[in-house]
């Protein structure tokens, strides 16, 4: 399941130019993510369409939270 979920957001990612919609990411996290996830409060209060720029910081401080909540670091 992990893998299709990062094959849809890369493809989301590759196919815009300019931007990123994260409808998508946003959907996901509130599928997967408990409600008192500081992961998931971070990723639904984000715009739906970010400039690419601005996305790949923020998906570095995402994976951190995510293997910080999971317990991976």
């Amino acid at each position: 399941m992990r893998d299709d979920v990062s094959r849809t957001i890369l493809t989301t990612i590759s196919q815009e130019s300019k931007g990123v919609y994260i409808v998508e990411l946003k959907a996901i996290a509130k599928r997967i993510l408990p409600a008192t996830s500081i992961l998931r409060n971070l990723i639904l209060t984000e715009p739906d369409y970010l400039p690419r720029e601005a996305i790949l910081p923020k998906v570095e401080i995402f994976v951190k939270l995510l293997y910080q909540e999971q317990g991976l670091r």
